[in-house]
């Protein structure tokens, strides 16, 4: 059987920079390091989209939901959160929030 999980690999990007790898998980840390049958992963996808993680100052965050069977590991669902306040955010924390 399939088990769900969300990628601890978390891509960010600050306006005319590279881009930069999460450190600090936030509101995601609950559901990083966790397996889950597909009902379960597909009600957390419906909640990201609903809650729109973001980095302050960043322009876009990608989520990599991923699936694993045996020894077999794929995508399941690439996500990017796109961050339209970030020109009225200032790149202080590095942690994930959720818009409000």
């Amino acid at each position: 059987m399939k088990k769900y999980f969300i990628d601890t690999y978390m891509p960010y990007c600050y306006p005319y920079e590279v881009s930069k790898t999460v450190n600090d998980f936030g509101v995601l840390s609950k559901y990083v390091g966790q397996r889950y049958n597909r009902d379960e992963i597909d009600k957390i996808i419906c909640e990201l989209i609903m809650k729109h993680p973001y980095i302050e100052g960043s322009m876009w965050l990608k989520l990599y939901v991923m699936w694993e069977k045996e020894n077999t590991t794929g995508y399941y669902h690439m996500l990017d959160f796109k961050n339209d306040n970030y020109e009225k955010q200032s790149n202080k924390s590095l942690e994930i929030k959720y818009e409000k």
